[in-house]
């Protein structure tokens, strides 16, 4: 059959494909150029720099830089021995593994589904998990626990019954949370350190940001870190008009 033949003959070509974009984005990885082009991470370069959904994201991720210690995994994608999904369900319980056990076990999975991958790699205990679901008008969260630690929520709301239900229970712990960067009265400080900033500095230099990083084309709202504009070294101290927040990745860069 003609289809037939043109789908395996495109299937041929979207596995070389892959394996090229793989050779590229670890090129850009070992680079860190994702940085210059505002990316905070490789994962945040491709989902906003690149548009791949998150769960793609992570599956290339996770073959990069495991590719960095085996480098023969591009390879067995390429032939279709190993599929993104499989390696990236085993990546997170070897990554911290010895080079010569990353490579045992990626033999060991070598032609075999992501179902029976994950049964390979089923864990007795499950930390917390949640699943979040987002629609127009709201978003759903799906929380997993294991039957130790539904057994301590039922405690605690059992222990705060007379004033929360479960709902007002997570509701008062946001919060709470969020209360604590609310404060953003400072005054002057009498330091002479200029690496101290105080709690209260430090919320008013985040509400100014926005809570987002603040270098050029980075959106980022994660691992936000105060950064002194004329660094310490150069003489800048901390008052207000020489900080910014910048993500952990671009603080870095800047060095």
């Amino acid at each position: 059959m003609q289809i037939h033949q043109e789908l395996l003959e495109l299937r041929r070509q979207e596995k070389r494909i892959t394996s090229e974009i793989l050779d590229k984005l670890q090129l850009m990885e070992d680079c860190r150029g994702y940085l210059e082009l505002g990316h905070s991470s490789l994962f945040d370069y491709l989902v906003r720099g690149l548009q791949y959904s998150e769960a793609t994201a992570y599956q290339r991720q996770a073959c990069v830089r495991l590719a960095r210690e085996v480098p023969e995994i591009k390879e067995q994608i390429d032939q279709g021995r190993l599929s993104l999904s499989a390696v990236t369900t085993v990546y997170r319980h070897i990554r911290s593994k010895p080079t010569k056990e990353k490579r045992q076990t990626l033999k060991r999975i070598e032609n075999k589904s992501t179902r029976e991958v994950k049964q390979m790699f089923a864990e007795p205990f499950k930390a917390i998990k949640i699943q979040k679901t987002e629609y127009q008008d709201r978003v759903y969260l799906r929380l997993e626990l294991s039957h130790e630690q539904n057994r301590k929520l039922e405690k605690l709301k059992a222990l705060k019954s007379h004033k929360h239900t479960i709902e007002s229970l997570f509701e008062n712990f946001i919060e709470k949370e969020l209360s604590a960067f609310d404060d953003t009265r400072f005054r002057p400080t009498k330091s002479r350190n200029p690496r101290f900033i105080s709690k209260r500095l430090r919320n008013s230099v985040l509400k100014k940001s926005a809570y987002r990083c603040q270098y050029p084309g980075c959106d980022s709202s994660h691992f936000l870190q105060v950064d002194h504009i004329v660094p310490i070294r150069a003489g800048g101290d901390q008052r207000p008009e020489n900080l910014q927040i910048l993500c952990a990745s671009h603080n870095q860069l800047k060095g």
